[in-house]
């Protein structure tokens, strides 16, 4: 076949006009699939079959146009056709005014697609330097490297966190996403940030490959994107350089205190490190086994590398955690608690998750509030982006009476952490112990709808429903608490509380008889609030002085808990005050 004659022939019969004009609407259509398909809730694969469609019917138009050509009589086969007859020429004319047409709706779409979105960011005042990190994708050949995947999305967070000037989701609302498919634009708008941060993570002998994009949820563009393929030892410096490259790609300057702390390593010890994200997996599940796995690891980790600082924070971080939940006495929690935070700041004081930790042990186990206080508020300049220290902080504002304080902190830590159940439960205690009931059962209800089997928002919403006096719902509430909680003895003292707010005190006594024949298994905090409820006075100071000589975790809410407004009066009262004194 002559070439010439041939291709002369593609351009007679219309086929480089009909390829453009299918390419041309094809992207057009890709495009509007993929900018408008997630609003309606349209599955990805959707538009994955979109791509595929407009791949496999581009040969299909090719052979079409070479094949067919439109008549005045309609579609015959260009064979059958008089070439002196044809009225392809005029055919084509319609086809480039058909394509200028449509390049002119592409242009629009552009124009459309690169001015609105920032516009309507300024409009919803999402910050423009703001970002959340997505949990990585292990694609390892074994599928068993989860908690490094895990791991390395939670320090690439972490050092980001780092920046001052970039606001950076939390953990616990950008893993809200784990294992979902929503489109990068819908995450956005969720989570109130303008930059997405996602790759993945695949780990083999000796090696590891760590592919990240960063994109902008505005129009889907990426920003920036490397892989890194890397060995055991060098991984432990690709984190915080892809935080120095999300900083340049956002054009972040660095100031040099920043640019130290990112060039650290947090061990030199592979195994120790890999020891470390195998721990916080573990940790970040908060039940009492997985926090005993975790500490367990923290521990070898530690024994790897003495002057590993964040391992010797996470033992102490368990311990914190096993004294919060009964697992361990508060006594035996603060003393391991305090040697490894101690050990910790040591080796870095301006570790800001050493200071968190610290501040805990001083408020709620030691009693030191302006000293926890002094630990909070330097933890928040060195991290700003620590939703974790702004909640605690709140807490702290609200053990001593500073409310409006303590919402704001409050308030900080959940437009950090938005889609963090535990942040909406602790601003709705704050607010119920405020006396703001109807702000805290509105809180727990935003809670159940992220999390409806979360047994703590339960907890908060029963006592919030019973200081309304909506008793009936208060105790149905408390039953799902007792329910979601394994029926343990400090569960079952919250329905006894419900009943004998309503004056039920048949079924609180129960209860109360119940729980009190397991010794250890219950607050004795919360018997005194029972018993406050059920006018038993006597019996209140009782168990509240044994709450105060148990150094309980919960009578650090002694002075402003309205459940016990009926004895605040008695001169016992401020008896039981006068001893929050400081232990340390």
């Amino acid at each position: 076949m002559n070439p010439k004659r041939f291709f002369g022939e593609l351009q007679r019969r219309n086929v480089y006009r009909v390829l453009a004009a299918y390419c041309v609407v094809g992207w057009l259509l890709i495009q509007i699939a993929t900018q408008v398909f997630p609003f309606f809730e349209i599955p990805n694969w959707v538009i994955r079959m979109v791509i595929l469609l407009f791949v496999v019917g581009l040969p299909v138009a090719f052979l079409l146009a070479w094949a067919y050509e439109f008549t005045p009589e309609g579609l015959k086969r260009t064979s059958d056709v008089d070439p002196t007859g044809s009225i392809a020429h005029r055919r084509g004319r319609a086809l480039d005014f058909m394509i200028i047409g449509v390049l002119l709706l592409v242009l629009g779409f552009l124009v459309f697609q690169r001015f609105v979105p920032l516009r309507a960011s300024s409009v919803t005042n999402v910050p423009e330097k703001s970002i959340a990190v997505l949990p990585f994708i292990d694609l390892s050949e074994q599928k068993d490297q989860k908690y490094f995947s895990d791991g390395v999305t939670e320090q690439i967070l972490t050092a980001l966190t780092n920046i001052h000037g970039l606001f950076v989701v939390a953990r616990t609302s950008a893993f809200a996403f784990k294992h979902k498919s929503e489109d990068v634009r819908e995450i956005g708008r969720l989570l109130h940030v303008r930059n997405v941060l996602e790759g993945s993570v695949s780990r083999g002998p000796d090696k590891v490959r760590v592919d990240v994009r960063l994109i902008d949820v505005a129009n889907g563009y990426q920003l920036w994107s490397q892989s890194y393929d890397s060995s055991e030892q060098d991984f432990l410096s690709i984190q915080n350089e892809v935080a120095q490259k999300v900083a340049s790609a956002l054009q972040i300057k660095l100031q040099l205190s920043e640019t130290k702390q990112l060039a650290k390593a947090p061990t030199t010890d592979t195994q120790a490190y890999d020891l470390y994200l195998q721990g916080r997996y573990f940790l970040n599940q908060r039940t009492t086994d997985s926090i005993q796995k975790g500490l367990a690891l923290f521990e070898q980790a530690v024994a790897k590398d003495p002057s590993f600082a964040q391992g010797h924070t996470g033992i102490a971080d368990s311990y914190i955690l096993l004294g919060k939940i009964g697992a361990i006495t508060p006594k035996v929690a603060a003393t391991k608690g305090w040697t490894e935070v101690s050990a910790a700041l040591a080796i870095d004081e301006n570790l800001a998750e050493g200071l968190i930790s610290r501040g805990i042990l001083l408020t709620d186990f030691e009693w030191n509030w302006p000293a926890g206080e002094a630990d909070y508020r330097k933890a928040l300049e060195l991290n700003p982006n620590s939703a974790s220290a702004h909640l605690w902080y709140a807490r702290n504002l609200a053990e001593i009476g500073r409310f409006d304080e303590a919402l704001q902190e409050a308030a900080a830590a959940q437009k950090l952490d938005p889609l963090s159940t535990i942040t909406r439960v602790t601003s709705a205690r704050i607010l119920w112990i405020a006396g703001r009931y109807d702000n805290a059962i509105e809180q727990c209800r935003g809670a159940i709808a992220l999390e409806p089997s979360f047994a703590a928002v339960f907890s908060a919403l029963g006592q919030a429903l019973a200081l309304k006096g909506q008793f009936p719902e208060a105790i149905e509430a408390a039953k799902r608490y007792v329910e979601l909680s394994d029926q343990t003895g400090w569960a079952k003292l919250e329905l006894a509380y419900a009943y004998a707010a309503a004056g039920q005190k048949v079924e609180a006594d129960s209860i109360v008889q119940e729980v009190t024949a397991r010794p250890g298994e219950f607050s004795p905090y919360d018997m005194g609030t029972v018993c406050a409820a059920s006018h038993d006075y006597p019996g209140a100071f009782r168990w509240l002085d044994q709450a105060l000589e148990q150094r309980s975790v919960d009578v650090v809410w002694i002075r402003v808990d309205p459940r016990l407004e009926n004895i605040r009066s008695d001169a016992r009262f401020n008896q039981a005050v006068g001893r929050l004194t400081p232990r340390r």
